[in-house]
């Protein structure tokens, strides 16, 4: 599971630091995991293939694009908080 974790959080980073996802990228990407962690996994996957659907729109719209941006930066928490109480 942590390479899958590591993948989807490579992702998220990525998109965070201006990049973008492509559908082939999130069409190859799996994950498993359980309670809280599935929740913000899934989360987070919905998240990026709205981004990656949204794609044209936010190119031309800046507030729609830190907005996506934001939100995914949300679900990348959510993970870390879940990976923490897994942990602990």
């Amino acid at each position: 599971m942590d390479r899958d974790l590591k993948e989807v959080i490579g992702i998220l980073m990525r998109v965070l630091d201006g990049g973008e996802v492509s559908h082939g990228e999130l069409d190859e990407l799996t994950f498993e995991a359980d309670g809280e962690l599935e929740t913000a996994l899934n989360e987070a996957y919905v998240k990026l293939r709205e981004f990656a659907e949204g794609r044209e729109l936010r190119q031309n719209d800046p507030e729609l694009d830190e907005a996506a941006r934001s939100d995914l930066k949300a679900c990348l928490e959510r993970i870390v908080q879940a990976c923490d109480s897994t942990r602990a």
